[in-house]
C-alpha cells in the first residue's frame, strides 16, 4: 500500500458516531448495511441500564456503539475481535465510551474469560457460529441473542443449535444487501 494523497483511512458513519478504517479493513458492502443493521440490533438488544454486553466478532465496533448507549456508563460491553487492525480501529473510535472493552483474540477462546452476559451480539463470518460458539453462547445465559449471518444456510443451521440450547427464534428479519446475489444477511433475535 501506497498513500498517495490523503490520510490513508477511509471515513465511515454510522449515526452521529465517524470510524477512520484502513481500507484494506472490513465495512459492510451496501451503503446503508451498518446503519440499518445496527437499528435492528438496538430495537432487539435490549440490554438494561449497567448490564454486560458482548459484541462477538465485533469488527470495529459498530454493534458495541449501539450496546454501549443501551448499558450506560455503568455498564459493560465486551467486543471480541480476531482481526487486531479491526480491534486498533475500533478503540480509536469508541475512545469515549469508558463501558467498551476491545479483546483481540478467537471468540471461541475469548468466552470462557469474558464476565456473564445480560445480551449477546455477534456477526459471525460466512461460516456462521457453529456448534461450540452456539454451545458456549448458551451456556453463558445470556436473556436474548441477536445473531447476524449474511449466508442463509449457516444462519439456519446456527437457529437448530440455538434451538437446542433452549433458545427460540422470537424474530427474523432478511435484507437483500447483495443485490444481484444469492445471498441474503438475516439478522435473528433468541430469546428462552
Amino acid at each position: 500500500e501506497k498513500v498517495i494523497e490523503g490520510s490513508g483511512r477511509v471515513l465511515e458513519r454510522v449515526g452521529e458516531r465517524e470510524w477512520r478504517l484502513v481500507p484494506t479493513g472490513f465495512w459492510q458492502a451496501h451503503r446503508g448495511a451498518a446503519t440499518t443493521y445496527s437499528t435492528v440490533v438496538g430495537e432487539w438488544a435490549q440490554a438494561s441500564a449497567g448490564a454486560t454486553a458482548w459484541d462477538l466478532y465485533g469488527g470495529v465496533g459498530v454493534f458495541a456503539a449501539v450496546l454501549a448507549e443501551q448499558v450506560g456508563p455503568s455498564g459493560h460491553v465486551v467486543s471480541v475481535e480476531s482481526s487486531k487492525t479491526a480491534v486498533d480501529d475500533g478503540m480509536e473510535a469508541l475512545a469515549d465510551l469508558g463501558q467498551v472493552s476491545f479483546r483481540h483474540g478467537r471468540v471461541e477462546r475469548m468466552i470462557p474469560e469474558l464476565p456473564a452476559p445480560e445480551v449477546v451480539v455477534l456477526d459471525p463470518p460466512r461460516a456462521g457460529a457453529g456448534r461450540d460458539v452456539v454451545a458456549a453462547v448458551a451456556e453463558a445465559g445470556p436473556r436474548r441473542i441477536v445473531h447476524v449471518g449474511c449466508d442463509p444456510a449457516s444462519f439456519g443451521r446456527d437457529v437448530g443449535l440455538y434451538r437446542d440450547h433452549g433458545f427460540e427464534l422470537a424474530d427474523v428479519r432478511a435484507f437483500a444487501a447483495f443485490p444481484s446475489t444469492h445471498h441474503v444477511e438475516c439478522i435473528g433475535l433468541f430469546t428462552r
